[in-house]
C-alpha cells in the first residue's frame, strides 16, 4: 500500500517495538510504568517484564529504559538483547558489552574515545567478533542462531570473570558521564519451551546471577507468561534478588483504540486524513488476537496489501476483513499437510483454549504418549505452545490456529 497517496507520512502500523523515535506512540500500562520506575533508584535493579507474545512486552521495556535514559537515570543500549536459543554465559556478556561499546560510541564518542577503559572493550569486541566469524556463526543476536540441539559445539571466547572487568570498565565510564545508577541492559527471547530450552535457561541464569548483581549493572528480563514462575520455581537463587516484576496484559478495548488514533494522528499529514478502515474492523482484529498488538499489525499490513487499498478498493469492511483473514491462516496452515488426527488435536486445543496432554487424550480417547508425540509436531510447526505449571503443560493454539479454526465445528 502507498501510505503517502492516502494521505500518510509512513506506515502507522510497523510491527517494530517502540524505539527512542517514537516514544511518544507509546499507550496504556501507565501504572505498571510507574511501579517500574519506582522499583528502579538504584544501581542494581532487576525487573522481570512478561506476557504473552505479541502483547507489548519489549515495547514496555523500550519504552521504559529510553524513558529513564533521557532523565539521565540509566544509560541504555540502543538495542535490546535478543538471547539467542544455546548461548554461554560467556556470549551473553559479550553481547552486552558489544552493545553498550557501540551506543557509547554512536552517542558519546569524542567523551569516550580516548578512556582506556572504552578501548579495552572495544578491543575485546572486535576479538569476539574475529572467533565468531571463524566460528562460521553471526555474533551479538544479530541474526545468529545455535538452533535447537544443545550439544551444538560454540567457540570459546574467553572466562565470564575476564569478559566482566570490561563490563565494569563502561560502567564507570557510564558513571563518569552522568547517569546516575549505571546501565540498564533489555535481554529479550527468554521464552520457556519457545525460544529457550528450560534446562539450558536454567543453567544460563544461574551463572548470570552473580552477573547480574554487578554494581552499576540493572537488568530487564523480558519472556513470555511464564518466565516469573520458572525462576521461583527453578531458579532459587535469580529469585531471591529479583527487584519487581511486571505482567504485561493485551490493551483494553479502549486504550488500544486510543492507541490507534495516537498512530493516525502522528502520521497523517493533516487532520482530514482518515484510516482506510472500518472500527469494527479494527474490533475484530481486536478480538481473534486476544488484543496481541504485533499481530493486529501484521494482519492489517496484509489487508491493506491484499485488498490493494488506495488502488483497487478504498476501504477495509468488516466482510472484505474476515474472509481474508480466515482464508491467510488457513493457507499458512495448510503450508504443514496435517494428517486428520493431528488437525483433530489442534482443533482440540483450539477449542479448549488452555488444556493439558491428559485431557487431550481423554477428550479424543487416544493414549497420552500418542498426544505427546502430535503435539511435539505441532510446537515444531509453531501452530501450538505451551505454559508450565508446576509439572504440568498446558498447550495452547497458536495465533493462525485459532484464527483458523475457532468458527469451526
Amino acid at each position: 500500500m502507498q501510505w503517502e497517496s492516502m494521505g500518510f507520512k509512513d506506515e502507522p502500523f510497523r510491527t517494530q517495538p517502540i524505539t527512542l523515535s517514537t516514544l511518544d506512540l507509546y499507550t496504556g500500562n501507565e501504572d505498571k510504568i510507574n511501579k517500574c520506575q519506582f522499583a528502579m533508584h538504584s544501581d542494581n535493579s532487576i525487573i522481570v517484564i512478561e506476557g504473552a507474545r505479541g502483547v507489548g512486552t519489549t515495547s514496555f521495556g523500550n519504552y521504559l529504559r529510553f524513558t529513564l535514559q533521557k532523565e539521565k537515570k540509566y544509560f541504555t543500549p540502543t538495542s535490546e538483547i535478543r538471547v539467542e536459543p544455546n548461548w554461554n554465559a560467556d556470549t551473553l556478556i559479550a553481547a552486552v558489552i558489544a552493545n553498550v561499546v557501540s551506543t557509547l560510541e554512536l552517542q558519546y564518542f569524542d567523551r569516550v574515545k580516548n578512556k582506556k577503559e572504552f578501548k579495552e572493550a572495544k578491543a575485546i569486541v572486535q576479538r569476539v567478533t574475529e572467533i565468531h566469524r571463524s566460528f562460521g556463526i553471526t555474533a551479538f543476536g544479530l541474526g545468529g542462531n545455535y538452533g535447537k540441539n544443545l550439544n551444538e559445539t560454540q567457540p570459546v571466547i574467553m572466562p565470564t570473570q575476564a569478559l566482566s572487568r570490561y563490563l565494569e570498565g563502561l560502567v564507570e565510564i557510564v558513571f563518569e558521564l552522568g547517569f546516575k545508577y549505571g546501565i540498564l541492559i533489555q535481554l529479550n527471547n527468554l521464552d520457556i519451551g519457545v525460544v529457550q530450552n528450560e534446562e539450558h535457561l536454567k543453567l544460563l541464569l544461574n551463572i548470570m546471577r552473580d552477573y547480574f548483581q554487578m554494581t552499576g549493572t540493572n537488568w530487564l528480563l523480558v519472556g513470555d507468561e511464564s518466565l516469573r514462575r520458572f525462576i521461583a520455581q527453578e531458579i532459587d537463587r535469580l529469585d531471591d534478588i529479583i527487584t519487581h516484576e511486571a505482567d504485561i496484559a493485551p490493551l483494553s478495548e479502549k486504550d488500544y483504540l486510543s492507541m490507534i488514533n495516537r498512530r493516525i494522528d502522528y502520521f497523517r499529514v493533516n487532520q482530514k486524513v482518515k484510516l482506510p478502515v472500518d472500527e469494527d474492523v479494527l474490533l475484530y482484529l481486536y478480538k481473534i488476537t486476544k488484543g496481541r498488538l504485533r499481530y493486529i499489525f501484521g494482519l492489517l499490513n496484509r489487508l491493506f496489501n491484499i485488498l490493494q487499498v488506495g488502488t483497487l478498493s478504498d476501504k477495509v469492511t468488516l466482510d472484505l476483513a474476515q474472509s481474508v483473514v480466515v482464508g491467510y491462516a488457513r493457507e499458512r496452515i495448510g503450508r504443514y499437510s496435517l494428517s486428520s488426527n493431528e488437525e483433530l488435536v489442534l482443533k482440540t486445543i483450539v477449542h479448549k483454549d488452555s488444556i493439558t496432554v491428559k485431557e487431550v487424550a481423554s477428550t479424543l480417547g487416544k493414549k497420552p504418549s500418542y498426544i505427546s508425540n502430535i503435539l511435539s509436531q505441532l510446537l515444531g510447526y509453531k501452530l501450538v505452545g505451551y505454559h508450565k505449571k508446576w509439572r504440568h503443560h498446558y498447550y495452547y493454539p497458536s495465533i493462525d490456529s485459532y484464527i483458523a479454526y475457532s468458527s469451526t465445528e
